[in-house]
């Protein structure tokens, strides 16, 4: 339970230093236009939300495996200029790829923070255009 906050918690501060650097490239704390301030925090909610939305996209297309036979070919590339050979450098490409699917990592929680940020740029994207 702990961890799962720990991720959620990390993720939504990753999202907001991201807020805060497109905030800071927009100049939203100099505008004074009311229209202009809400495009500016739409874009500085919606970068973020679709970065980690998209990251939460990789990751999903990681655990499938579609990036098993590059990790492969580098670490035996990598492997021919060893001195020394582990029994990693031995594995079959089979071997590999079992190994890999044990370790799948979680990417739930990026979509759902990416989701939330994107919503409330949608919220400023709606204040701004309607």
């Amino acid at each position: 339970m702990k961890q799962t906050v720990v991720k959620y918690a990390v993720t939504a501060g990753v999202g907001l230093l991201i807020a805060l650097l497109v905030s800071f490239a927009k100049g939203v704390y100099w505008l004074s236009d009311a229209v202009k301030i809400q495009q500016a925090l739409c874009d500085c909610f919606a970068v973020p939300g679709l970065l980690l939305i998209l990251f939460g996209a990789l990751v999903f297309c990681t655990n499938g495996g579609t990036f098993d036979m590059f990790g492969f070919g580098a670490r035996k590339f990598i492997g021919l200029f060893k001195r020394t050979k582990s029994e990693r450098d031995k594995e079959s490409f089979y071997e590999y790829r079992r190994r890999r699917q044990e370790n799948k990592r979680s990417f739930g929680y990026l979509f759902l923070v990416g989701a939330v940020f994107f919503a409330v740029g949608l919220v400023f994207f709606f204040l701004y255009k309607f």
